[in-house]
């Protein structure tokens, strides 16, 4: 018998927002310092996931300005 295949989605899209409170995740922590030292930021630990997500696209617009 041969088992259906199984999709596989990115990660990004595979994750569901369980909390809209939750952390920002490490991944997000590491681009996040790295756009505030190229952009001269405060690096803000406090962050939600979507805090984070929405300050990493203003920090990156920044970044490509410069």
């Amino acid at each position: 018998m041969i088992e259906p295949t199984k999709s596989v989605l990115p990660e990004t899209e595979a994750r569901t927002p369980d909390d809209p409170d939750a952390p920002m995740n490490p991944k997000q922590a590491v681009l996040l310092r790295d756009l505030c030292e190229k952009t001269g930021e405060e690096f803000d630990t406090s962050l939600t996931e979507a805090q984070a997500d929405e300050r990493i696209r203003v920090l990156q617009d920044r970044a490509e300005a410069r």
